[in-house]
């Protein structure tokens, strides 16, 4: 049988396997879960990004009692920010909801609305489901940016934005960012199981931020956003979704895949890191 690295070296390269690599998930969750109950004694049941971030399994979790039925099937926890993190967040300018807004608002509608979007693919929700155990509502920046976000040292949460109040496209918006964080900590489990980028201080210009970023940076960037695009391809002839904006989104993100295609010949990329990025390349051009 192989093992975890020789998995994802397979995977990679070959046209069938769709971007998200659902075939290799539950082993790199699974693989992931073992180091967490090895190292700090948290398993899924009692996870917490407060746990994580302290190290220890022991103190309270600040999970929300939120009773909404597409949370709940998915095992997906709305976490509230733990105070004694979460003000270095907010100096960051980003700003967490209360439970009592997320329960008065359509917060949690629209949400529930996202992953029902997402679950018109039985393999991509399924990712989801496993790779996403804490889910961090944020009050977005304005009417016109989404923000979201996942760190690397927190492998199964996710922090993103949603409106207090429904606007046109907003559960297409959050569904997004939904597969983006998620793809970002599955690519950080490959990484963990297979070298795929070098360290290196070369330097890229990166579309999406609109400045240069690390080999790594870039790299999570293009995979990310290529998974986007194919997943918006699919939803394409979805009744209910606005074509025109998937249509949008998805031209919006081959241009900014056109400005990065000189990434593949970078030389911090292993041979296996090169066939991914050209892979990931080839689907959203």
């Amino acid at each position: 049988m192989l093992d975890l690295a020789d998995r994802i070296a397979v995977s990679i390269p070959d046209p069938r396997c769709e971007p998200w690599f659902p075939e290799l998930t539950e082993c790199l969750t699974l693989h992931e879960w073992k180091r967490l109950r090895k190292d700090i004694g948290i398993v899924p049941e009692t996870y917490s990004t407060a746990r994580m971030l302290r190290g220890n399994a022991l103190i309270p979790r600040d999970i929300e009692s939120l009773e909404y039925a597409s949370l709940k099937t998915l095992n997906i926890r709305i976490e509230a920010a733990h105070h004694q993190w979460a003000d270095s967040y907010r100096i960051a300018g980003v700003r967490f909801y209360s439970t009592d807004e997320i329960e008065n608002t359509a917060v949690l509608e629209c949400i529930g609305d996202a992953l029902s979007i997402i679950s018109q693919i039985p393999s991509l929700i399924s990712s989801v489901q496993a790779l996403v155990r804490s889910l961090h509502v944020l009050k977005p920046p304005d009417s016109d940016h989404d923000l979201s976000f996942s760190e690397p040292q927190i492998p199964f949460s996710i922090f993103v934005s949603v409106f207090e109040e429904r606007v046109p496209n907003d559960a297409l918006r959050v569904a997004e960012a939904i597969v983006h964080e998620t793809m970002h900590l599955q690519l950080t489990l490959i990484e963990q199981a297979l070298a795929i980028v070098e360290p290196s201080r070369c330097k890229h210009f990166s579309p999406w931020r609109r400045e240069m970023r690390s080999s790594r940076g870039l790299l999570h960037a293009v995979y990310v956003f290529s998974v986007i695009h194919h997943f918006l391809s699919r939803l394409i002839s979805s009744e209910g979704l606005s074509s025109k904006f998937i249509e949008a989104r998805r031209s919006e993100i081959v241009n900014q895949m056109s400005q990065v295609g000189a990434f593949e010949q970078c030389q911090a990329l292993t041979p296996i890191g090169r066939r991914f990025v050209s892979r990931m390349l080839t689907l959203s051009s």
